[in-house]
């Protein structure tokens, strides 16, 4: 028995010192479903539960009072500490009761803390409460303490007797049997289950169940629960203390503030909702134990835990490489690195992995010759035909990450968990297969990623996250590489992923075809066909299947056989799906094959992507782009050719988010899309006949070039894209026009989508003078040309592709124009283009400073849709010339000799004239918020009375030519008195315009010796300060002529 209570005391005792903060350190999680970023598989209507979500759960309020009735399992499995979280949820219900016992209300110093009944008694001993709280003193705090668990023990016996409602009672009149079973009772004293890091059992988590149930009992022995039931229990123990009353009776008093003290301090935190904290607690010890226990083939998740305790549960670093993984949190993203917020909760405590990229290892002799990150799986065994789904959230920031990877490395039978790190010494990817890359920032927000792969050995799958090169400037600035949520699951957990080796995957046959896709391992006819699936040709592999259309008999020409997905909703107007196949078309008789977007509500058709004719022995990548408003469904046709010798193959189709181009090029049509890898695809320049450009768009190889280093399609310095070019002879204000073929009018909207690369090494000391890239779309409209800006971009935006899109709608035939120009910088700037995709959807601006409206301009080649409406021929608006400018006044936006507006006027003997320039019709914003107008503005001359005003009038569309416009109310206005110059320099300024109706604005000036000149007009969404602050306006209405 003494053996036994010196091992209890022992143990209660670290509990005490492991656990300084238990639930300060805890945030109060919601009973909420945690948040996350939408998931690719949430957009399958058609398709079965995921079999994850049992794992996630726990996580609902409800979750802990369930495990209640799994109590009778817990002395038999890990379960345990579920038994502990149940005799901490009945304490929960009497902590409200708590305060309404007499027994604890009657104690002299209960006012102390209302909220912990127990603590009355603290006062009596002030020095008691302190000492548990600080486990510095052993010896005084140790010694009641130490009768404190005797007590606790038999009264926890009795305790679950008080709580008769649990199962657990039948449980613990064995507790007292066995010297195990009282620790039970003792370890929910305290649930802490993240201190279950400060236990020495935390080190085996990845090891067996055994480990783990050790590790779960001394998180339950922290668990801060149990000290709150304390109080009812002593009451209780009362009557059963006899059995030591030696110890109790002079110790009672101090016992509940022993435990309760340490949980005191830390009840505050959890304010009222205590009860309601503890069912939220409960889904605490689910999250580390799945992380903990092995890995199965069905769902395993690791979410890395939660503030205190994040981990990288069975995941561990390959030694190979001095760069390492680390948990970390979102409160740690200023200080570490990584995104804000987790994907598990969407909060700054929830845990992730990060990779700090910028860190540089030192290279020793011998040492590790990998830079990259490598975080590896435990040993998995064969996948089986059916294969693996690896489900994951990344997020990529900064300058110095270059790519993360999904390895597959292949592990020995005869190894064991123990000698994997031994033989990992020797490793050097040489037998890895990648199975997914993304090279793409992800600009702070987290995105899923999704794989399905087979293989018949076991392994283990490593997350690599590689820096940039140690010798790219890019190196010394911060970044980071994070990934959340990683879990393996069924392969029918990716939806429309399908590597075709298990049968079909979540496709099905479409009925109304002539005939079926069919499987196979290599074609039996070496005429057509392919002689084995598209992995193990590329590996030389033994394993894989996939489908296939035989063209043999009974097949006639023009037979179709249609494989349908399951159904879709509709995609996001902001982020489109790409899918990715490889295919095989082989033979003298080969037909078509082609991929259809089947509207579910409609049963109509429409070829999105179409390839026909032989196209060599070999397998070879497509993709196409998958957007639709409406539920949808994908659909592979296959045509049967001239002849039998026609069998078309697919494989390894994968579906991720974001915008592609059609691969190959020869696929896509004349619908836009465009990698550049073989030609423009029909996007063509201007001749010089045309006039509407000084200089050309060239493609271009990433090797011959200063930058970018790399193109976006293949990341590599063999990839091809299109760049501006610098020549020997050329001016600010030089632009280049990159004209689509003629594309389809439609009421539907359709969005662009592309990469650009806007880089300017040395800024010029007068400031940022890259250039601008902006996108037209141009069209005709009562026998006249126009032009309307959809996105615009000016001068330097990273030394990174960065992706853009715009909105782009016309009801007639329209063209779409890339308008590269360059500005005034002496450094060697770069700006190109890469990756062009069109799909249906009413996209938003991406990025947003990105956006345009008619009203923009920076009178570069004209004044945009801007009208002089003034008659007078001698004094006007006007945009300068090379022959004609004021002051020699150079342009804002590029520092150029023209590209401006401007007015001038010199009469002296007559009195002031008053010049007006109006701005095409603006429409009214959706929501009825205002706009903000900015602009640059310029002074010139000798006359104080000088003047440039800004109104605005409202615009009916409907009315006749000479009734559109109303009365003009000023809204901006400046005394050229008030400017302070001796010379014409650029001045900024804004204005907050009402945008509730349509309307127009018209910028007038006044002068009778002198003139004002205006650039670089844009409007912004949202209100804004007057600019500068003595613009005030009179308010004055004035008669629009």
């Amino acid at each position: 028995m003494k053996a036994y209570v010196t091992l209890f005391l022992v143990t209660l005792v670290g509990v005490a010192s492991a656990n300084p903060k238990p639930l300060s350190a805890l945030h109060k999680r919601e009973a909420e479903a945690p948040h996350r970023p939408v998931a690719l598989d949430e957009q399958v209507l058609v398709r079965e539960k995921r079999q994850d979500e049992p794992a996630t759960s726990p996580d609902d309020p409800a979750a802990p009072d369930e495990p209640a009735p799994s109590e009778p399992v817990a002395p038999d499995e890990p379960l345990a500490p579920d038994e502990t979280v149940n005799p901490e949820e009945p304490a929960v219900p009497e902590e409200p009761i708590a305060p309404e016992e007499p027994a604890v209300l009657e104690e002299p110093i209960a006012p102390e803390e209302p909220v912990v009944p127990e603590e009355p008694i603290a006062p009596e001993e002030p020095a008691v409460p302190e000492e548990p709280i600080v486990p510095e003193v052993p010896a005084v705090p140790g010694d009641p303490i130490v009768p404190e668990p005797i007590a606790p023990e038999e009264p926890v016996v009795p305790d679950e007797p008080v709580v008769p409602e649990q199962p657990a009672v039948p449980e613990d009149p064995a507790a007292p049997d066995e010297p195990s079973e009282p620790e039970t009772p003792v370890i929910p004293a305290e649930p802490v289950i993240p201190d279950t890091s400060l236990v020495p059992d935390e080190t085996a988590i990845p090891g067996a169940q055994q480990p783990q149930e050790d590790r779960q009992q001394p998180e339950d022995a922290p668990a801060p629960a149990p000290p709150e039931e304390l109080p009812a229990p002593e009451q209780q123990v009362a009557p059963e203390e006899p059995a030591e009353p030696q110890a109790p009776a002079p110790k009672e008093p101090q016992e509940p503030q022993a435990p309760e003290e340490p949980q005191a301090p830390e009840r505050p935190v959890r304010p009222r909702p205590q009860p309601p904290a503890r069912p939220q607690r409960p889904p605490r010890p689910e999250r580390p134990s799945r992380p903990q226990g092995e890995q199965t083939a069905q769902a395993d998740l690791c979410d890395f835990g939660s503030s205190p305790d994040v981990s990288l549960c069975d995941w561990s670093n390959l030694n190979v490489t001095q760069l390492q993984w680390q948990a970390s949190q979102g409160q740690n993203a200023f200080w570490l690195g990584g995104p804000q917020e987790d994907v598990s909760y969407g909060d700054d405590l929830g845990g992730y992995a990060v990779f700090e990229t910028s860190q540089i290892p030192q290279k020793t002799i011998g040492g590790p010759n990998f830079e990259s990150a490598m975080l590896m799986s435990a040993i998995r065994p064969t996948t089986g035909p059916k294969g693996m789904c690896v489900k994951f959230w990344y997020s990529i920031g900064g300058l110095s990450p270059d790519r993360l990877r999904v390895l597959l490395h292949p592990m020995p039978d005869d190894m064991s968990k123990d000698d994997m790190d031994e033989m990992m010494m020797g490793y050097d990817g040489s037998d890895d297969v990648v199975l997914w890359e993304a090279r793409d920032m992800t600009m702070g927000d987290w995105k899923e990623g999704q794989v399905v792969y087979t293989f018949d050995q076991r392994h283990s799958v490593i997350f690599e996250g590689i820096p940039v090169d140690s010798n790219d400037l890019s190196r010394r600035f911060r970044g980071f590489i994070a990934i959340d949520e990683l879990s393996f699951a069924d392969s029918s957990e990716c939806g429309a992923f399908c590597t075709f080796e298990g049968g079909i995957c979540g496709w099905s046959q479409d009925s109304k075809d002539d005939f079926d896709w069919a499987q196979s391992r290599g074609s039996l006819n070496p005429s057509t066909g392919p002689p084995r699936d598209r992995s193990s040709f590329a590996n030389n592999g033994m394993m894989g299947g996939y489908a296939f259309i035989d063209s043999s008999y009974p097949r006639r020409p023009g037979d179709k056989a249609r494989l349908m997905s399951q159904e879709f909703q509709g995609t996001n107007p902001d982020s489109p799906l790409c899918m990715r196949f490889w295919t095989h078309m082989f033979g003298n008789g080969i037909g078509s094959l082609r991929v259809i977007i089947f509207d579910v509500n409609t049963d109509e058709d429409k070829v999105i992507w179409q390839i026909s004719g032989e196209a060599g022995n070999a397998w070879y990548q497509g993709q196409v782009p998958i957007a639709s408003p409406t539920p949808f469904k994908i659909v592979f046709e296959g045509v049967v050719g001239n002849n039998n010798l026609g069998d078309i193959a697919i494989d390894d189709i994968s579906i991720v988010q974001g915008a592609c181009p059609s691969a190959p090029q020869v696929a896509a049509g004349n619908n836009g899309d465009c990698t550049f890898e073989v030609d423009e695809c029909g996007w063509t320049n201007p001749g010089p006949r045309e006039r509407a450009d000084e200089i050309d768009w060239v493609r271009t190889v990433a090797a011959d070039n200063r930058a970018p280093s790399r193109d976006h399609t293949i990341g590599t310095t063999q990839g091809f894209y299109m760049t501006l070019p610098r020549g020997s002879v050329q001016r600010g204000g030089d632009r280049a026009w990159f004209v689509s073929n003629t594309m389809k009018g439609s009421s539907d909207p359709m969005c662009i989508a592309f990469w650009y690369f806007m880089y300017e090494p040395f800024i010029d000391p007068s400031g940022p003078s890259l250039g601008s890239l902006m996108v037209y779309v141009s069209y005709e409209k009562d026998g006249n040309s126009v032009l309307e800006p959809v996105w615009a971009l000016k001068n330097h935006q990273g030394p990174n592709w960065m992706y853009g899109q715009a909105r782009v709608q016309n009801d007639d035939d329209f063209l779409v124009a890339f308008e590269g120009t360059w500005g005034s910088s002496r450094g060697n700037g770069f700006m190109a283009l890469d990756d062009i995709t069109l799909f249906i959807g009413d996209c938003s601006t991406l990025p947003e400073k990105a956006m345009t409206s008619k009203a923009d301009c920076d009178f570069q080649r004209d004044a945009c849709q801007w009208k002089n409406s003034t008659t007078d021929s001698d004094f006007r608006w006007t945009t300068a010339s090379i022959s004609r400018r004021p002051a020699n006044l150079p342009d804002h936006t590029f520092g150029g000799p023209i590209g401006y507006a401007y007015f001038d006027v010199f009469n002296q003997a007559a009195r002031p004239q008053s010049l007006t320039f109006t701005s095409p019709p603006m429409d009214k914003t959706a929501d009825g918020t205002p706009i903000c107008l900015t602009f640059w503005y310029a002074y010139f001359g000798a006359s104080e009375s000088t003047k440039l005003k800004i109104s605005r009038e409202v615009y009916d569309k409907n009315a006749d030519e000479d009734q559109e416009g109303g009365d003009a109310q000023e809204i901006w206005s400046l005394d050229a008195v008030n400017i302070g110059t001796q010379r014409p320099e650029w001045q900024f300024g804004q204005v907050e315009v009402t945008a509730d109706t349509d309307f127009r604005l018209n910028v007038v000036g006044m002068a009778s010796n002198g003139g004002f000149a205006i650039d670089d007009i844009k409007t912004f969404g949202g209100g804004c300060r007057l600019r500068p602050e003595d613009a005030t306006p009179s308010g004055e209405e004035t008669e629009t002529k």
